[in-house]
């Protein structure tokens, strides 16, 4: 009687069909498919770690430290104002020695505008006009003119430069305050 049990053949399910081959297999294979994903997600949006143009920035570097120490020399002061209503920017500037006829100034805008966050640098040149008084036409970019009018840009990081000295600051709200720039600062 026993022998009969014994003999008697086993029924085998296929390995495919087997309960702890989910548990054995599942796991990994579902952890390399959540690392595939994060790896095209990281692929895909992954941001610049070092600049294309890195060994020209790194030998501008002492440039611009000298550019700065120069403005410092000449004791250079600016004072920028906006004027939307004449589209127009106004600077009046100091300076131990002469003034040079032409200034160019290089604004830098990041903010919301129409729906997507956009960061843009617009370079006008400044043409003096008067004793230390310089004055540009903004770019005829309406885009800019309504994201300033709208408050959507908040701040504007402002570059004065000649080949010879450089000045630099962030102008806040530039619709309700004026901008003062000393070198050093």
């Amino acid at each position: 009687m026993n022998s009969a049990i014994l003999t008697h053949a086993i029924k085998k399910d296929v390995w495919y069909k087997e309960p702890w081959l989910l548990l054995v297999i599942g796991g990994p294979l579902l952890v390399v498919c959540a690392s595939l994903f994060t790896g095209f997600i990281a692929f895909r949006g992954a941001d610049q770690v070092v600049a294309k143009d890195y060994y020209r920035q790194g030998l501008m570097i002492n440039t611009n430290l000298q550019r700065d120490a120069k403005a410092l020399e000449l004791g250079l002061n600016a004072n920028l104002q906006l004027d939307l209503a004449n589209k127009k920017i106004v600077m009046q500037l100091t300076s131990k020695q002469a003034l040079p006829e032409l200034v160019q100034i290089s604004l830098a805008s990041s903010g919301a505008i129409d729906g997507a966050v956009e960061e843009v640098v617009r370079r006008i040149p400044l043409k003096l006009i008067s004793a230390g008084k310089y004055q540009a036409d903004l770019v005829k970019d309406p885009k800019f003119e309504t994201a300033i009018h709208t408050g959507a840009i908040h701040i504007l990081h402002v570059k004065l430069e000649t080949n010879e000295w450089r000045l630099t600051g962030d102008w806040l709200n530039p619709l309700e305050k004026n901008l003062q720039i000393t070198p050093g600062r």
